[in-house]
């Protein structure tokens, strides 16, 4: 039996908002750190069941708990700050289109909106900061929720899968430059590595 799937205004639609809201928080390591956070705030459980998500170690593998639109995409919801729900995939799938208050009871709806409320100020705390990360790139990483053990191997293992990320030094990036005249001819390429 195929899966059932949430609908979408227009196609694309939920990639285009994943990566709208994601984005704010930075590299892929920040967005999973981001992403965290945002579980921390439903106890890292999901708020219709209480179906708790795996071990911090053992996040890399298949998540339990997913993201939902509290107001689906199909009634006009949009994934953006106050309209987020952390739920397991199983209710996740049971919801679907369903508006909230056919899927979640009154007390369940009171419980909600104090979470669904703070996601906007939540989302300010974790929008990537350049410039601090400048400044203090381990110490960046520890904030956003990495151990210092393993920001350090973020920063200088490149074995690390995250060290393309964050370790990277602008210095071994290949660069190319190239020169154009005011008529439009190429006048030369260089290539630094």
């Amino acid at each position: 039996m195929p899966r059932k799937s949430a609908s979408e205004v227009y196609p694309g639609q939920r990639k285009k908002e994943k990566q709208q809201l994601w984005r704010r928080t930075g590299p892929a390591p920040f967005e999973r750190a981001a992403k965290r956070k945002f579980l921390e705030l439903f106890g890292f459980k999901c708020f219709k069941c209480g179906t708790p998500e795996r071990p911090a170690p053992l996040m890399n593998a298949h998540p339990i708990l997913c993201i939902d639109h509290h107001v689906p995409m199909a009634l006009g919801g949009h994934l953006v700050p106050g309209n987020l729900v952390a739920l397991c995939r199983r209710c996740n799938e049971i919801k679907l289109d369903r508006a909230p208050e056919t899927f979640y009871n009154a007390e369940d709806l009171g419980r909600l909106q104090p979470l669904l409320n703070c996601q906007t100020e939540f989302f300010k705390s974790v929008h990537f900061d350049f410039d601090r990360w400048l400044a203090d790139p381990e110490g960046y990483l520890v904030w956003a929720g990495y151990s210092p053990q393993e920001a350090k191997r973020m920063l200088y293992d490149e074995n690390h899968p995250d060290w393309y990320y964050v370790g990277r030094s602008d210095s071994k990036v290949p660069s190319l430059t190239i020169t154009i005249d005011l008529g439009g001819q190429v006048n030369s390429v260089k290539r630094e590595d």
